[in-house]
């Protein structure tokens, strides 16, 4: 099951990293600080974390520690982007199914950093023990 569930998360992280590569200058306009300040910064940083988190829970090498970090950067992103509370009128149903599948996939990734990869993983495989052996870190 965990294995299930890194293989369903990580392609959003990955497909939203190389959007924000392949637009680089909308996402840093996007930003706090615009394209020409700190939002350049910030979209750095979104896609370095994008990308390398999403590679290392698609693998499972530092699973935790990849799903914590997208947790936190989801909370955050979810806060910036999918305050349906401030939306428009036209735009609070749409800001409000964002918002709440950003929820149940924070919940997916708070289940990924507590159980750890699974089984299926290159952290797994490159653990010392007895083969075979299941595990869940």
């Amino acid at each position: 099951m965990l294995l299930f569930a890194r293989v369903a998360i990580a392609p959003l992280f990955l497909y939203s990293g190389i959007g924000k590569v392949l637009a680089f200058s909308v996402t840093a306009g996007r930003l706090p600080g615009g394209a020409d300040g700190l939002g350049v910064v910030l979209a750095v940083g979104a896609v370095a974390v994008e990308l390398g988190c999403g590679t290392a829970l698609l693998l499972g090498l530092f699973a935790r520690q990849a799903a914590v970090v997208l947790l936190l950067f989801t909370i955050a992103a979810t806060l910036m982007f999918h305050n349906f509370w401030a939306a428009p009128e036209a735009q609070v149903v749409m800001q409000t199914i964002n918002f709440l599948k950003n929820l149940g996939l924070l919940g997916a990734l708070a289940l990924i950093g507590t159980y750890g990869p699974g089984t299926y993983a290159v952290q797994t495989a490159m653990r010392p023990g007895p083969k075979g052996a299941p595990g869940l870190s």
